[in-house]
């Protein structure tokens, strides 16, 4: 059943959706104002409200903390279901493009590479991946990164690198586990690259990391020893020396992937 009743001058983009599926489009782009549809393939009429929308805000349609319209708008400008727009926008706050606020409705989170990236995280069949092949990969993207870092890191980057440092310092000393903190340490460094491609790809190895680590059921316990192979990085990346950067990641890589073989 379709939405009635559309609210007047609700501020959107021209959108509409034929309500015979189901020969879809795999190509949206915008020009002076309209979208233009490239037919190619079948999809539901839930992906395509996704691919519109997700369009829409790639294109600033709508920006990073606008509200989206409200699903009985969403309905109208589309022209399909509640149920439909509804599902569409769960799938949406999935991707981490969205997010669902109750009683309140759907704002528009920073989108990035990493937000594309993430939903291939869930087709990953952790039985089939091994601690080598996992630290192999970060062994060579991660030396990647803390050469590019060391070479383009700011000031402000290493003052957010030595704050992470002195919380994973305070950890040590209070036998805390913060594996959250090695996580955002490494993500930093990524971050410090100025490359976007490596700092989601960094993200992501660090969640497929942490979820094969979970399954070993091995708790991080040499904490006193990471944050020392930290502190080098560190000092590497300030001193702007790519070789060293690049050697210091390279020992902590191998002793967390011996550690946890």
């Amino acid at each position: 059943m379709l939405c009635k009743n559309p609210k007047k001058n609700i501020k959107n983009i021209e959108i509409s959706i034929d309500e015979k599926p189901r020969k879809t489009y795999n190509h949206i782009m915008f020009k002076g104002g309209s979208l233009l549809l490239s037919q190619m393939q079948t999809k539901t009429k839930c992906d395509m409200v996704v691919d519109t929308l997700l369009a829409a805000i790639i294109d600033k349609k709508y920006p990073t903390g606008s509200q989206l319209p409200t699903e009985g708008e969403l309905c109208t400008m589309l022209g399909v279901s509640r149920i439909t727009v509804r599902e569409s926008l769960k799938k949406l706050d999935m991707m981490g493009v969205v997010s669902i606020q109750q009683g309140k409705g759907t704002f528009v989170k920073q989108v990035g590479l990493n937000t594309f990236m993430q939903p291939m995280f869930g087709l990953i069949d952790f039985d089939k991946f091994d601690i080598a092949s996992i630290y192999d990969a970060r062994l060579y993207i991660e030396t990647g990164s803390c050469r590019l870092a060391a070479k383009n890191r700011t000031d402000a980057d290493i003052a957010n690198l030595e704050s992470l440092l002195i919380q994973m310092k305070d950890a040590v000393d209070q036998e805390r586990l913060e594996t959250a903190l090695d996580r955002e340490f490494h993500i930093a460094i990524a971050n410090a690259s100025k490359n976007n491609i490596l700092e989601a790809t960094v993200t992501n190895l660090e969640d497929i990391s942490s979820a094969c680590v979970q399954r070993l059921n091995k708790v991080f316990t040499f904490m006193s020893e990471a944050h020392s192979q930290h502190e080098k990085i560190f000092e590497a990346i300030k001193a702007q020396d790519e070789d060293a950067a690049e050697r210091s990641i390279i020992v902590h890589t191998q002793a967390s992937k011996e550690f946890l073989l």
